[in-house]
């Protein structure tokens, strides 16, 4: 088993580990921004823990039939699945962003600028915090 085998496997379990701590808090009651960046880094945490279980790990549990298995789940497309994860939760770690910009200012900004709350980026801003 190669290095990249065993650390898929420790994603793989550690993944499963932290699902099992946090999935009962996704179905709790939370504001719509705590809600928004809970679901987002769930959905992150899918993408990137399953691409790197199915690339790396898939290949050790199936051993030869490993070809036949990725080639029948559409190869390289199944990336597709695991990307829209990835997507998905980054923007709604986004709205997240956005959900927490006071109500009163909240109409200036959308999904792409309210990372710029609450000052436009600037490399001055970041040397003026020192």
């Amino acid at each position: 088993m190669d290095f990249h085998h065993i650390s898929a496997l420790v994603t793989l379990i550690l993944g499963l580990w932290v699902a099992r701590a946090y999935i009962p808090n996704l179905l709790a009651q939370m504001t719509p921004p705590a809600a928004s960046l809970a679901w987002g880094f769930f959905f992150f945490a899918l993408g990137s823990i399953g691409r790197a279980v199915y690339w790396s790990f898939g290949r050790v549990f199936l051993g030869e039939d490993w070809a036949a298995v990725r080639d029948a789940l559409g190869g390289l497309n199944l990336n597709i699945a695991f990307e829209l994860c990835l997507i998905a939760g980054l923007l709604m770690v986004l709205r997240a962003r956005l959900l927490a910009i006071p109500e009163n200012e909240r109409p200036f900004y959308n999904l792409l600028t309210c990372v710029t709350y609450p000052e436009p980026f600037r490399l001055s801003s970041i040397f003026r915090r020192r």
